[in-house]
């Protein structure tokens, strides 16, 4: 029976001895990534989010390229003369993609703004902030060929007319083109 005794006292012992070396080891070394108790701790059963992935707006087919971005809605130029309705004119110019509106911009063969696809998510007052109008004067350039430029009225793949040239020829709203009455005075129309 001594010996059954001294053989458990042996080990307790030992296994002692090694539960109290683990308390004693060398710090780990700086250059060695340090564990978070907090990473063990999380359960493994709910999955971490993934964050998604921004993607730049692609052109559309025979699009003739974008605007430079001027990154600002400072006064340029002098807003062309005349109105539509009774809205006056303001120069259109693109200051880049920002939050609300990320759609893609046709141009025109002078360089101007003449239209605008609507992306996913865009807001009507956002997108009005990017090409540097108001509100009122991107409604009025799409009261024709569509319902206005409203949070009602605005998907995404809609063209949005940018031009006053082009109030009767540029525009369509969830894949319709409407045919509202023309507001007067209307800036003169191309082909």
């Amino acid at each position: 029976m001594a010996r059954q005794t001294t053989t458990q006292r042996i080990l307790i012992a030992l296994s002692s001895t090694l539960l109290l070396a683990g308390c004693t080891s060398p710090a780990p070394s700086p250059s060695a990534p340090a564990e978070t108790p907090a990473a063990t701790t999380e359960p493994a059963a709910a999955p971490r989010p993934v964050p998604s992935e921004v993607l730049a707006p692609v052109p559309l087919a025979g699009a003739s390229g974008s605007t430079p971005s001027t990154g600002s809605c400072a006064s340029v130029a002098a807003a062309p003369s005349g109105s539509i309705g009774d809205v006056d004119l303001e120069s259109v110019r693109d200051s880049g993609p920002t939050t609300g509106a990320t759609g893609t911009v046709t141009t025109a063969t002078d360089g101007s703004p003449a239209s605008y696809l609507v992306a996913g998510g865009d807001i009507s007052a956002e997108i009005a902030e990017r090409f540097c109008v108001s509100p009122e004067f991107l409604d009025a350039l799409n009261s024709v060929r569509r319902d206005g430029v409203g949070i009602d009225s605005l998907y995404a793949g809609d063209t949005l007319n940018l031009s006053p040239s082009t109030v009767l020829s540029v525009g369509d709203q969830n894949g319709r083109v409407l045919d509202n009455d023309a507001p007067d005075p209307l800036p003169e129309q191309e082909d």
